[in-house]
């Protein structure tokens, strides 16, 4: 089953369509797939430099407040304390590193479905020739105007680096530019419309190849330990003899 994505060129005139496979874009919407590599895009952006001090890194005397026993009062030790105010925090956020990582192909196959997801939804936009004769922020208004996407938020994909295209967007507010191949499916959740380049579209229309890794056959260090156990004794009966 297929989808038919009309193209456009710069001006919005029709240049054609493109069929998209649905296999080829993972069959259906897994939304929760998109939804993990999106928390791990984001999870990957954190600064993670959150700081507090605790009761030993605060600056202060140790000495105890007042003796343990006769005022009535509950007993206390330095002014540091985490229950004082001014002392240290008990329990607070130190710095640390938020990133983590997702299976190669489960992101791959997020990007897709995101894709996949826009397409089914009107929302993604073939643009053949996506390029620009001079870094002007007027040549990717009339763009988006030519699309008719009003002030909604757009990411544009470019079929490899074109800073002219970059140059131009990075200015209009909800633009984003990316190259096609650094999209993911963050750039495509995020943004309610995507403008990709028709070439780098029919790129990833292209059925998905299926890459192994070479590996050795199963057992092949196994008997070849053998092998060399054998010989060993063999060469030394030659040698006795």
């Amino acid at each position: 089953m297929g989808l038919e994505l009309k193209k456009t060129d710069l001006s919005g005139a029709a240049q054609g369509s493109v069929n998209l496979d649905e296999a080829n874009f993972g069959g259906m919407v897994k939304n929760r797939l998109i939804h993990a590599a999106n928390v791990m895009y984001h999870a990957n952006m954190r600064q993670g430099s959150a700081c507090t001090k605790t009761r030993a890194e605060i600056a202060g005397s140790t000495k105890k407040l007042y003796k343990q026993k006769g005022t009535g009062r509950a007993r206390a030790g330095n002014r540091k304390s985490g229950t004082r105010k001014g002392g240290g925090v008990i329990h607070g956020p130190k710095p640390r590193d938020f990133s983590y990582s997702m299976p190669r192909k489960q992101r791959q196959a997020a990007l897709r479905s995101a894709l996949l997801g826009k397409a089914k939804d009107g929302e993604l936009h073939a643009v053949t020739g996506l390029d620009f004769s001079e870094p002007k922020s007027k040549h990717m208004a009339a763009l988006l105007s030519s699309l008719e996407l009003g002030v909604e938020t757009a990411c544009v994909a470019t079929d490899g680096l074109k800073r002219n295209v970059y140059l131009a967007g990075r200015n209009i507010p909800g633009v984003t530019v990316v190259p096609a191949a650094e999209l993911n499916a963050r750039h495509v959740a995020a943004h309610k419309h995507l403008v990709i380049d028709a070439s780098a579209l029919e790129a990833l229309n292209a059925k998905p190849s299926a890459e192994k890794r070479g590996r050795k056959p199963k057992g092949t260090r196994k008997s070849g330990a053998v092998k060399g156990a054998d010989a060993e004794p063999t060469q030394q009966k030659q040698g006795g003899e």
